[in-house]
């Protein structure tokens, strides 16, 4: 077999994931976000994908979007990062005052012991990440720290409090 002939993981978990039937009427979808997964370059541009995209884009969306976006399941690729797609998902959801998503429930998209996405960046555990992490991530067992979340990627109440 020749090097081209070859396909990474990546590559074949892509073609084997189900591509269900999307609503039209939505220009975008959690579930697109899967191809962040699969085809990032490294764990941090994943992880910002992740975290900073599908949050800022879903806070600029109207409602009814953000209702169409939330609605299809994920396929699963079988990595913690579903986990994670899972957390922001349910985080974003409730911050958005939308129900969380059926699928968040899935409990391949919850892992059983903690795992911070880029742990190449930490330098032992400082506790305060545990402390700060918002529930919807502790659930699927990811440790973010609540400073990943902020004006621009997707929290509401943000500015100056005008009087």
């Amino acid at each position: 077999m020749s090097a081209t002939e070859r396909k990474l993981p990546q590559d074949r978990l892509a073609e084997e994931l189900p591509r269900g039937s999307r609503d039209p009427a939505s220009p975008w979808h959690v579930a697109d976000y899967v191809d962040a997964i699969l085809t990032a370059r490294d764990p941090a541009e994943r992880f910002r994908m992740l975290i900073s995209d599908l949050a800022r884009r879903f806070h600029e969306s109207p409602f009814e979007i953000q209702k169409r976006a939330l609605r299809d399941p994920p396929p699963l690729t079988g990595t913690k990062w579903d986990c994670l797609l899972a957390a922001v998902a349910e985080h974003i959801a409730i911050t958005h005052d939308h129900p969380v998503p059926d699928w968040c429930d899935d409990p391949q998209r919850s892992l059983k012991i903690y795992w911070f996405p880029l742990e190449d960046y930490l330098d032992g555990f400082p506790g305060h990440l545990y402390r700060d992490t918002p529930g919807a991530f502790l659930r699927h067992g990811i440790i973010i720290g609540n400073k990943e979340f902020g004006p621009r990627e997707g929290e509401r109440d943000y500015g100056a409090l005008i009087g």
